[in-house]
């Protein structure tokens, strides 16, 4: 979903303190600003979704240190936030994966088909006091939405990379988040646009998310209706904790307004516009070449990643909720091919097939050949604007049937080019949806974090 999922981090279970709203935190600009802290998901060598909790009561447990089952990554990390649907005692928390792609936040409710395990009960509408489906002739009711035969407003979105899909209607509730950072904790804002979701198809939620939450352009979007609320000043950002800081057992934030550090040597690129009407409201950005190792592959040029405004196809957006780097075919067998001969002219060698379902793999161990791996450098318009992957980024320790190997996580995509969690971690990203920005700079993002079980 947004092109979603799959897994490699670690979580954290925590119990804050939220405040009223109307204490948010402002900046020198009246801005407001808050933080809620990033649910990173793994899965363990069994198979099984897992996160990192505390021993002890799920609660809050307070013993930090002592961690579940080794866990591996298998196509890259999905980030998750904690967010509260409903009021009084009818309200309840679900966790909900983040979505830079389609327009809309939806959870699961009752009557779900295929029903589905999840972290909490599906929630409920018949006993949500100020839950409302939005009504067909509702001015909210455009392009993507349509009018149902029932009088009410529907909703039908389709996520293309894992071909999954979410229909329902078209609601308002009362939503909680639990911040934390230097920022307001909200504890409630009433009457948000989400989607009640009635039927699924193939939503891998691995048993933990309850739907998704949506942080793209179009105004049913979270990020847009906190931001005309004066809530989140059209800016939202995150910086990805590296995995060789996995064990210091730390998570990061999802940061809104006021609350985003200042990047004062960040590079910047503009965010083009989508259809919003189409459902678009994804984050293009302009992609102009790539580097390995510190040289431009002049094969790859600005044409491979232009959108066909007709189609829809090609293009280049950047999504948290894409595990790992989706690259237009004509680059990526291009970039591939220079890969293997990096590779190989360093004495390591292709496997001779897929393996685990990752198309391009070299033999060795890990800690035998990393120190070969090159780097890439994605460049963007203007030329000043590049984005530095560190080598141990594009690859993936994978064993299978007793065999070591090194695969490469970029890989084909003929819809478009996406830029990935995977390929993200260290460095922070700004979404500045008023100037229609990017910024971008390497940090050290597990300096931004609190620990696992702290308030």
């Amino acid at each position: 979903m947004s092109s979603v999922y799959a897994c490699m981090l670690f979580l954290f279970f925590v119990v804050l303190n939220p405040v009223s709203l109307a204490a948010g935190a402002t900046n020198s600009s009246g801005a407001a600003g808050f933080s809620l802290p990033l649910v990173p998901h793994y899965r363990t060598e069994a198979g099984v979704l897992e996160e990192l909790l505390p021993e002890g009561d799920a609660e809050g447990g307070v013993n930090i240190t002592s961690i579940r089952p080794k866990m591996i990554p298998l196509t890259g990390p999905v980030y998750s936030v904690r967010v509260g649907v409903g009021s009084g005692e009818t309200q309840h928390f679900y966790k909900l994966a983040l979505d830079l792609v389609r327009p809309l936040t939806w959870i699961r409710c009752r009557p779900c088909i295929l029903e589905k395990k999840q972290e909490g009960s599906i929630f409920n509408t018949a006993v949500s006091p100020h839950y409302h489906a939005i009504a067909s002739t509702d001015r909210r009711c455009t392009a993507p939405y349509k009018r149902g035969s029932r009088g009410r407003c529907i909703f039908d979105v389709k996520y293309q990379y894992h071909g999954s899909s979410a229909q329902g209607f078209l609601s308002t509730d009362n939503f909680a988040f639990d911040g934390s950072g230097p920022g307001s904790h909200i504890s409630g804002v009433d009457g948000l646009v989400f989607g009640c979701a009635h039927s699924t198809h193939q939503f891998d939620n691995h048993g933990v998310w309850a739907g998704v939450m949506s942080l793209n352009r179009h105004p049913t979007s979270l990020i847009r209706q906190l931001s005309d609320r004066g809530l989140a000043a059209s800016r939202f950002s995150y910086c990805l904790v590296g995995k060789e800081h996995e064990h210091l057992h730390r998570r990061g934030f999802l940061r809104f307004g006021a609350d985003i550090p200042d990047q004062p040597h960040a590079r910047s690129t503009a965010l083009l516009h989508g259809e919003l009407a189409q459902g678009g409201g994804m984050y293009y950005v302009h992609l102009v070449g790539i580097s390995l190792g510190g040289r431009r592959l002049t094969a790859i040029t600005p044409a491979m990643f232009e959108r066909d405004p007709r189609t829809l196809r090609g293009g280049c957006t950047v999504d948290v909720g894409t595990s790992h780097t989706l690259l237009a075919p004509d680059a990526y067998h291009i970039l591939a091919a220079e890969v293997v001969a990096h590779l190989q002219s360093r004495g390591v060698h292709r496997a001779p097939g897929p393996v685990q379902n990752l198309k391009l793999c070299f033999r060795g161990a890990w800690d035998s050949i990393r120190a070969h791996f090159p780097s890439v450098t994605l460049h963007f318009d203007p030329e000043s604007a590049v984005l530095f992957i560190k080598p141990e980024l594009l690859f993936l320790a994978v064993t299978h049937q007793h065999t070591h190997y090194a695969c490469f996580t970029v890989v084909p995509y003929a819809e478009r080019s996406v830029i990935g969690a995977g390929q993200m971690l260290d460095t922070r990203f700004t979404f500045d949806l008023q100037h229609n920005r990017l910024f971008f700079a390497p940090e050290d993002c597990h300096l931004d974090t609190s620990a696992v079980g702290m308030t």
